[in-house]
């Protein structure tokens, strides 16, 4: 489950004065992590995962794109692919806005209920760069989550602090809510980021520190996955 943090796609403004149509950018990118973690939560069983993606933009701030990973959820289920679209611009040179629809997929699932791994959320967030640092205040809603609990609903804000030589430190604070979590029991719960990455030779190095408010005992009926963790990832844009 990709959109925290480590963001699926941003939309840029690409447009050109006098231009009449609308340009296509496509783009691409892949990464290898030592855990896949979503909200603050392993989704590899602690292990490491492959990631990729592709994305299609057009000048106008309309986008859309495929991001997938591997999983261990200690099911059938061994992989996740996300399908997104949206539009994102800017209300000025400072303040940027980005609103969109993402489908969550788990299709090597063969459980029973592989239907309710599914979900889809709606998202919406604005942006502002004040500077000597930028701050994103997002909003993430599902109406059927996963594991087929009802509604929820995810808050969160990044902020990213450009330093010298590339490098670029990065907080994150979520604040998850889930009616009726049928699939795990597991409540409500907040998580938090601190991370530092680098860009270097044409490819992007980063080190977080991560956790959550869950216990072990809250987590998935005694899971480990929502301990704190520290998490490298080496991606590249292509």
């Amino acid at each position: 489950m990709k959109k925290t943090l480590t963001t699926i796609a941003a939309a840029t403004l690409m447009a050109t004065s006098g231009m009449a149509m609308a340009e296509v950018e496509l783009s691409g990118n892949v990464a290898l992590t030592t855990d896949y973690v979503f909200r603050g939560i392993t989704q590899t069983d602690n292990g490491p995962a492959i990631q990729g993606g592709f994305d299609a933009a057009l000048s106008n701030g309309l986008y859309a794109g495929v991001w997938a990973s591997n999983l261990d959820f200690g099911t059938d289920a061994d992989i996740e692919i996300d399908y997104y679209a949206g539009f994102g611009g800017e209300f000025s040179d400072k303040l940027g806005y980005d609103v969109g629809v993402l489908f969550y997929t788990y299709p090597s699932s063969q459980a029973a209920d592989a239907g309710d791994y599914d979900f889809t959320e709606v998202y919406g967030s604005l942006s502002y760069d004040f500077g000597p640092a930028a701050a994103t205040l997002g909003l993430n809603y599902s109406s059927d989550y996963f594991g087929g609990s009802d509604n929820a609903t995810y808050v969160y804000v990044d902020v990213e602090v450009p330093l010298a030589n590339d490098f670029t430190v990065g907080l994150h604070y979520g604040d998850q809510s889930i009616d009726d979590n049928a699939a795990f029991g597991t409540p409500d719960y907040n998580d938090w980021k601190l991370g530092v990455s680098k860009s270097l030779g044409g490819f992007d190095f980063a080190l977080d520190y991560t956790d959550t408010s869950l216990s072990d005992s809250e987590c998935f009926g005694g899971y480990d996955g929502c301990d704190d963790r520290f998490i490298f990832t080496i991606s590249k844009s292509l």
